[in-house]
């Protein structure tokens, strides 16, 4: 029962959070920001975490975070259910967990596509939600094939944006429907 709280509770916050600001409340957050330039430092964040992360490249991937008690991922696939991780430490130590039970690097599953970017950027602090598509790239451990629904918070730490919360739902490959 509490599972399906969970899920309901995170399907809610996700589909609440994909749905797009209006105009004049983005114009109102981004109005002393320069909202490019800082979307794209965002996603470049987001995009030189995930290679380092399948790279298996341990301090590239970790020097993307912030390293704080309060840093949490959560999330949900198939294989593996619910998961949630409380604090920079053991975000760190399963991850490490993970680089060492799968060490070969697999450069291909960077290779996704980010799409329905939804991002609120404030002076220190930015989230976004995103549809991410990845590919079945044979890496059991670490793969993440299909649609996955992602969130994202991040800070900026001594003037460079930095992840203090990743959120997944993965659905998985979509079916065809053409």
């Amino acid at each position: 029962m509490k599972t399906a709280t969970f899920l309901l509770l995170l399907g809610i916050l996700t589909w609440s959070a994909c749905q797009p600001s209006p105009p004049e409340a983005q114009a109102q957050q981004t109005a002393a920001i320069d909202f490019e330039a800082e979307k794209a430092a965002i996603l470049e964040v987001i995009a030189a975490e995930s290679a380092a992360f399948w790279d298996k490249d341990y301090d590239a991937w970790a020097s993307h975070w912030v390293h704080a008690p309060y840093v949490r991922t959560m999330g949900w696939w198939q294989d593996g259910g619910v998961t949630v991780v409380e604090g920079w430490d053991e975000r760190s130590t399963r991850t490490r967990d993970h680089m060492e039970a799968s060490p070969e690097p697999n450069p291909t599953a960077s290779n996704v596509r980010r799409e329905n970017i939804n991002l609120r950027v404030f002076e220190d602090v930015a989230w976004l939600t995103f549809d991410q598509y990845g590919e079945d790239t044979g890496d059991a451990l670490m793969d993440m094939p299909g649609r996955s629904r992602e969130t994202r918070i991040m800070e900026k730490v001594d003037g460079q944006w930095k992840i203090a919360y990743v959120g997944w739902l993965l659905e998985g490959p979509q079916p065809n429907t053409e």
